[in-house]
């Protein structure tokens, strides 16, 4: 593993860590009638969102050989569900349903896990 990715999943599970503390702040923006995030949520929030920007950049950047390892069929069909995971949080936010907000959440974390894990074990390919 190379330095800066052992950094951004230091980055990652320090805003992991801060965003599971309890807290009983009231929120500082809402989403619905039960979930907003405090000021602590908050720093957790920048720090995950900061290390999963990276790893968009990291993604990109070797997407012609992580759709050269696992396919193009693949790819783009991990690419859909994990958009429309995300989706799935968006409208469980709205409606107030914990059950959908939870498996979305989880469904959208093993997606992108696994393509970062795929453009991190991919091998450049020499055309």
């Amino acid at each position: 593993m190379t330095k800066s990715l052992l950094i951004l999943i230091t980055i990652f599970l320090a805003g992991s860590i801060i965003l599971l503390l309890p807290d009983n702040n009231d929120p500082i923006i809402r989403f619905n009638k039960i979930h907003g995030p405090s000021l602590l949520d908050l720093a957790g929030l920048v720090l995950i969102l900061s290390a999963w920007f990276a790893s968009c950049i990291f993604v990109i950047k070797k997407w012609s050989q992580v759709l050269k390892s696992i396919g193009h069929s693949t790819a783009y069909f991990l690419v859909l569900l994990y958009v429309f995971s995300l989706s799935g949080v968006v409208l469980a936010l709205i409606l107030s349903l914990d059950l959908l907000l939870w498996t979305c959440i989880i469904l959208a974390i093993l997606t992108n896990v696994s393509i970062i894990i795929t453009a991190i074990r991919v091998k450049e390919y020499k055309n």
